[in-house]
């Protein structure tokens, strides 16, 4: 049997040598064997301990940081080293997380999509106007540590775990602080338990924040299995004083094993079970289940970009918007083309994009309730360009199919998973569909992730 040529314990020193993403870890090689190490940067000289050891790589913790980079920063969180699984980038300079981002991007494109990227115009990386206090949704996790209630965000890796944060960086931090504090100390106070997620017994589960830095309006969930909260009016009245554009506070009942956050049931406790975003010129109704982009402030670029690739090389009569939420892309595109047919399966969005279309005028809309992939099947549509915005699972490839089969002459896709992208286009091209174009929109600074849109154009 061939020896191991790294062991655990190994200590030894050696140069990052790339950056992997989306694992956000330092990639090195000891004795030709790569070592995968966090919090450290491409050209830095480290002092490295193995910690574990696979089959063809290893992975290992920084002793010491002998070289720096100059696109490392001092992390502005005091959660960040204690593992929060909310940022993994905050130790990376800003312009260098966009770097490190596009050169991933392109990577997958070309060794999963097989994509010649000389023949795709590439644009450049959209920086958000934010790094930090962007976000308009966030999800607090409840849980218990040494029988207190604690409330934060699970660290990485660690689904049982929760970092008890009293800041988060990424929406808006005075709010964010009085929200956790509060809500933390009313479970104190009435002795609420916290969501075991091993155990599956325990109440609070989440805190749900939904808050536009457009309109300054906020919509508050909180979470639990089935429970009669206390102190209800407390609850409502204390909310209410402290945040004057409160729009509504839900109770939220979820008695799913499952750790996702899920609307079995939904009480509204005061005002409305909703909130208004501006997106341009147009006025948003978003409800507090419904998806929008979580970045409000690069919303716009991100719509103009999908408006301007649908209208790409002449007119449109009509548009087939799959996966359309609220109706945001699809209205924004809808003053251009003759008409536009949205599709989406969560009937509160579909009641949001009709309300959407009423408040903005635009009578050339409508939506279907249903699933992509059942509409397409029992449905013929005559479109000339498809625009999709599919959750990071991407496409199945029975809709790749059903969309090549309408035979529009471009397909617009925006995507917030540039590896199940990249596997799409490669698909896409299989069925006649080249891709033609490319924009990427830093939605989630701090994190590895972002927003691709893509023209594909049939042969």
């Amino acid at each position: 049997m061939k020896e191991l040529s790294v062991r655990r314990g190994d200590v030894f020193e050696g140069e990052v040598l790339d950056f992997a993403l989306p694992e956000c870890q330092g990639v090195l090689k000891r004795n030709g064997f790569v070592v995968f190490v966090p919090l450290v940067l491409e050209g830095e000289f480290c002092r490295v301990e193995v910690e574990k050891v696979k089959r063809s790589f290893a992975t290992g913790k920084a002793l010491e940081v002998l070289r720096t980079s100059p696109a490392r920063v001092t992390p502005p969180c005091p959660h960040f080293l204690e593992g929060c699984g909310g940022c993994q980038l905050q130790f990376v300079q800003y312009e260098e997380q966009v770097r490190l981002k596009r050169k991933h991007a392109l990577n997958i494109l070309e060794r999963i999509g097989g994509v010649a990227l000389e023949k795709v115009h590439c644009e450049e990386f959209v920086l958000s106007p934010r790094a930090f206090e962007y976000r308009n949704k966030m999800e607090f996790t409840f849980g218990e540590k040494d029988g207190e209630l604690v409330l934060g965000l699970r660290p990485a890796n660690r689904f049982w775990d929760v970092v008890d944060l009293k800041t988060c960086l990424l929406m808006r931090r005075d709010l964010v602080e009085r929200l956790l504090e509060f809500t933390r100390e009313y479970g104190k106070k009435h002795r609420i338990p916290g969501y075991d997620p091993v155990q599956k017994v325990g109440v609070l589960r989440n805190l749900l924040v939904r808050y536009s830095p457009t309109t300054g309006e906020l919509l508050v969930g909180l979470a639990t299995r089935s429970f009669d909260l206390p102190e209800k009016a407390f609850l409502v009245g204390t909310l209410r004083e402290m945040f004057p554009k409160l729009r509504g506070i839900v109770h939220i009942v979820n008695n799913s094993p499952a750790s996702a956050l899920i609307f079995e049931e939904k009480h509204v406790l005061w005002g409305e079970p909703y909130f208004f975003e501006n997106v341009g010129r147009l006025s948003f109704r978003v409800s507090i289940e419904s998806f929008f982009q979580v970045n409000s402030l690069l919303c716009e670029a991100l719509y103009a970009k999908v408006r301007e690739y649908a209208l790409a090389d002449g007119p449109v009569t009509t548009a087939l918007d799959l996966y359309c939420g609220g109706g945001g892309i699809g209205l924004f595109v809808a003053d251009a083309v003759e008409k536009v047919v949205g599709v989406e399966e969560n009937p509160k969005a579909v009641e949001d994009a009709f309300e959407n279309a009423k408040r903005n005028g635009r009578t050339n809309f409508t939506c279907i309730l249903g699933r992509v992939e059942k509409l397409l099947a029992s449905s013929r549509f005559h479109v000339d360009v498809v625009i999709v915005d599919p959750p990071r699972a991407g496409l199945d490839k029975k809709v790749v199919q059903r969309v090549s089969s309408l035979a529009p002459k471009k397909v617009v896709y925006v995507s917030c998973n540039i590896g199940t992208f990249a596997r799409d286009v490669a698909l896409f091209r299989d069925r006649g569909y080249n891709l033609m174009k490319l924009a990427f929109f830093d939605l989630f600074p701090q994190t590895p992730y972002f927003e691709t849109v893509a023209l594909l154009v049939q042969r």
